[in-house]
């Protein structure tokens, strides 16, 4: 008698086969790990190293910055639209894409340095 290693080879089991949607997240999925494993080297002459991972197919980019510069060149390092940011209390989200995958970067700190800037610069930000 052999024991079959694959639960699905067993009699009576049917393997269902991968539907080209889950086909093609995988892919995505591969392309944003391989993205986020890239990262630190990538981005390692810039200002406040990012935090990399990667989920569902997307990038998330975790950053630092110090000042209001460090932030204005992390955004156009990945191209990222400083009109679409949006602020969620302590930190600042930029959806963008690096590598053709979907990224998020994400500023820890930034509402605050926007709002110190504005104070500085008699400047009201909406």
């Amino acid at each position: 008698m052999t024991i079959a290693l694959d639960s699905f080879a067993a009699p009576g089991r049917n393997r269902p086969a991968p539907t080209p949607a889950a086909v093609a997240l995988l892919a995505q999925c591969k392309r944003a790990k391989s993205v986020a494993d890239a990262a630190p080297a990538r981005f390692a002459a810039m200002p406040a190293p990012a935090e990399a991972s990667a989920a569902g197919g997307e990038v998330q980019l975790i950053v630092r910055p110090t000042c209001l510069s460090d932030w204005i060149r992390w955004t156009a390092e990945v191209g990222a639209d400083l009109r679409r940011m949006v602020h969620t209390g302590t930190t600042t989200v930029v959806r963008c894409e690096v590598g053709g995958v979907r990224t998020r970067l994400i500023g820890v700190g930034v509402p605050a340095l926007l709002s110190a800037d504005a104070r500085r610069t008699g400047v009201r930000r909406g």
